[in-house]
């Protein structure tokens, strides 16, 4: 059992560095070997098995299931939050962006005033969030059933999905710092629609990476929970802890804006040349 003021898990799959701060601890997902110092989700209570489809959330799980920490988080070894004005400049080493992390202090003070702090919002610009999901991903019909879902077991929800479905912006990553009671009341309403979808769909056959499913439909419903629950939030920068190959990412960005790359179709193609051999 992980006890303390605050438990902010930075959750990765190899080794990496965790931010200084105490209230930051790693936790290792996937099925690697042991990395020294790091807490791991296949223990206790736990999801572990099913890190291949949910992603970070087997963190997210763990973290709910076992922790009596008053201040729970989660972030990735890749992104952190930073604090106020610290954002990542172009040129400086990524220990140096390390240590603009949101610090345990900080922490406390944004939650005396806001319910939940977030990575700042991404702009889609041209298209709304369904849209961008279902160009990406051919998993978009998963949204009926969670709408399905709602409209049987939370009427009040409805309304706020499909504002988050229509909506150019979302808090992405399934990045979260908030008090306990909030992470705990969040992480069992998001695993309860996360299980409804998972005895819905079929995920045989899809790639590796389309069976990232349940990670990728709660970014969006973690909106969907804000909205609903009427909670405040504050939104910080995203410091991003690996170098990127900018020009290629938005690029590729672009390319997919204007239709010549379509991940999902890509996708649908590969499924049916599968089920034809």
């Amino acid at each position: 059992m992980e006890d303390g003021n605050k438990l902010i898990g930075v959750v990765g799959h190899k080794p990496f560095t965790v931010p200084s701060d105490p209230m930051y601890r790693g936790i290792q997902v996937g099925q690697g070997v042991q990395i020294p110092g790091m807490l791991r989700d296949n223990t206790l209570d736990n999801i572990a098995d099913k890190n291949d489809t949910y992603c970070e959330l087997t963190a997210q799980y763990w973290i709910w299931k076992n922790s009596d920490a008053e201040i729970k988080g989660l972030v990735h070894y890749r992104r952190i939050l930073g604090g106020e004005g610290r954002k990542a400049e172009l040129l400086e080493s990524i220990s140096a962006r390390r240590q603009k992390a949101l610090s345990g202090e900080e922490t406390e003070q944004l939650l005396q005033q806001y319910d939940v702090i977030l990575p700042k919002m991404h702009n889609y610009v041209t298209e709304t969030a369904l849209e961008h999901y279902q160009k990406n991903h051919v998993t978009g019909s998963s949204f009926d059933i969670i709408r399905q879902y709602f409209k049987e077991n939370f009427s009040e929800y409805v309304e706020p999905l499909d504002n988050v479905l229509h909506s150019k912006q979302s808090h992405l990553f399934n990045i979260l710092i908030t008090r306990k009671e909030i992470f705990d009341a969040y992480s069992e309403w998001l695993f309860a629609v996360l299980g409804y979808v998972e005895q819905n769909v079929n995920t045989s056959g899809l790639s590796k990476s389309e069976r990232r499913i349940f990670g990728y439909l709660s970014e969006l419903l973690l909106d969907v929970w804000i909205q609903a629950n009427d909670l405040s939030h504050v939104d910080m920068p995203m410091l991003f802890l690996e170098h990127q190959n900018l020009p290629k990412r938005y690029m590729t960005g672009t390319l997919k804006k204007l239709g010549v790359i379509n991940p999902a179709e890509q996708e649908r193609t590969r499924m049916r040349n599968a089920s034809n051999r």
